[in-house]
Order: structure tokens, then sequence, then C-alpha cells
């Protein structure tokens, strides 16, 4: 499991690097468009096009980084209250949730790529790289909640641990 986390972790950290990136070249292209268009009068119409793909591909590569991260909405203000075996059994059945969710979206991967085959306007890539990577990010986080699960089952991982994070300064309880 150990060696699965890292692996996770890793792919994580490569894909808020990603989402950076994304956000990146969002930023370069529309002022390089806004600059050309003061000094020269004329814009590029594929920009608009690249900012909505990238803004996409940010979205979606920042999904697992932000799961894998625990950044997700949690309801552990009631959880973290129980005895620990109601707390295992609501920990494994969040996960439970996650994977069902995760498997819905990628139920639906095969039939969205076939049918995602024309040109995107304005970037020539077929439509389906833009969904692309909600199915990879969904991928990782059915395996986040699988190896999640499996933690918390063998008493590995505390669901909904008590004060685990620190209280941000300012934060309301």
């Amino acid at each position: 499991m150990g060696a699965l986390n890292r692996a996770l972790d890793l792919l994580a950290s490569l894909f808020k690097g990603l989402a950076t990136l994304c956000l990146a070249v969002m930023v370069t292209l529309n002022l390089f468009n806004v600059i050309w268009r003061a000094v020269f009068d004329q814009a590029f119409g594929w920009v608009f096009s690249w900012t909505l793909l990238l803004f996409m591909w940010m979205l979606l590569f920042g999904f697992f980084a932000y799961i894998r991260g625990r950044r997700d909405v949690v309801v552990d203000i009631f959880m973290s209250r129980l005895s620990t075996v109601p707390r295992r059994i609501m920990g494994m059945f969040s996960c439970l949730v996650g994977m069902a969710v995760m498997v819905a979206i990628l139920r639906a991967a095969p039939e969205l790529l076939a049918l995602q085959r024309a040109p995107m306007e304005g970037t020539g890539l077929p439509i389906w790289s833009r969904s692309l990577p909600l199915f990879i990010s969904a991928a990782l986080i059915f395996a986040h909640f699988l190896i999640l699960f499996i933690e918390i089952a063998t008493g590995r991982a505390e669901p909904f641990p008590r004060d685990s994070e620190p209280v941000e300064h300012g934060a309301v309880e």
C-alpha cells in the first residue's frame, strides 16, 4: 500500500503541476492577445479556443490533485464525534460512495470518447481530448478511494480523524 500511495502522491504532484502549467499558458496567451490587439488592432481568435480547453484541463487535472490532497468536502464535523467502530464503518461507506461516483463517470467514458471524434474549432484537436483528463482523474480517484477503503478496513488509516489538521487562523469551527 505504501508504494501505491507514494505513486498516487507523485501523480497528484504531477497533475498539480499540469494544472498550474495550464493556468500559466492561459494567462500568457491572453496577455499576448490583449497586447497584440492594443498595438496592432487585431486579435487571434484561436486564443479563446485554447483558453477554454486549457481551463477545462486545469480543472480536470486539479480534480485528482485536490481529492488526493484531502481538500475535498468531508462531513467530519459529525463523523469525528462517533466512536471507533461507527466511524470506521462510515469511513468505508464514504469510500464506497466515492468509488461508485467514479465508476459512474468511467462507465460513460468509452461511449463518450467514441462520439467525440470531430476536431474542436480553433485547436484542431479531437473533441475527446477535452474530456480525457476527467477520465484519467476519475480512475486515479477511484484508486485513491480503494486504497483508503483497504487502509480503513485493515486499521492502517483512521477515518475522519479527530483534530488531524491544524485550525487555520481565522477559520470558523
